[in-house]
């Protein structure tokens, strides 16, 4: 009893969306009982596995992008639409990292019965995201503008559907800009871009 209330005063809290097996290492939980309290944890529905060795008391798959190092993944494409109102459509949401596949495995992850997508970006395509309240949480996405060139650099399938009213929260000169050493996908971005403006 005495860890289960350790677990609870340092974890359960707002600004806590996850926690670790190795934060609580760190408690001086015996290394041994560790695994044990939090199967037993999980099993009385208090705590929910997010993914291996993360956990967390809320109940809310957004914070899986919690389970990463921070500032190296960023929620886009489709969610990120949806998030900014310009797609009607609640698609699974999709983390762009570029720590994969290093730290996390690319592919669909089930949390909550919630599909979490994550794809693998490259360092010279990681901009253009920023910190958006969403529930109990900042979170990071992709701006209007970071959406578009995303979904032209992914071939993003519903990209007709979503251009139309994203277009309306983009300013063309900044996608200028975040494209300007990116010759190929420049040329890909105005030619989607001649289509609608």
């Amino acid at each position: 009893m005495k860890y289960i209330s350790l677990v609870r005063k340092y974890f359960n809290r707002k600004d806590k969306p996850v926690f670790s097996y190795n934060e609580l290492r760190m408690l001086d939980i015996p290394r041994n009982y560790i695994k044990v309290l939090l199967h037993h944890m999980v099993r009385r529905g208090e705590i929910v596995r997010i993914r291996r060795g993360w956990y967390s008391f809320h109940r809310d798959p957004i914070i899986f992008i919690f389970t990463l190092p921070p500032n190296t993944a960023y929620y886009g494409l489709g969610f990120a639409a949806h998030i900014y109102d310009v797609w009607e459509q609640v698609p699974n949401p999709e983390i762009l990292t570029y720590i994969a596949p290093r730290k996390i495995r690319v592919g669909t992850y089930i949390v909550l019965n919630t599909p979490i997508i994550i794809r693998k970006i490259s360092r010279k395509m990681f901009y253009g995201y920023g910190l958006i309240r969403y529930g109990e949480w900042n979170i990071p996405i992709s701006t209007p503008e970071k959406i578009l060139i995303d979904m032209v650099y992914y071939n993003y399938p519903f990209i007709d559907e979503i251009i139309p009213n994203l277009l309306e929260k983009i300013d063309i000169k900044r996608i200028k800009k975040m494209t300007i050493n990116q010759q190929t996908l420049s040329k890909r971005v105005n030619k989607i871009l001649s289509k609608y403006v």
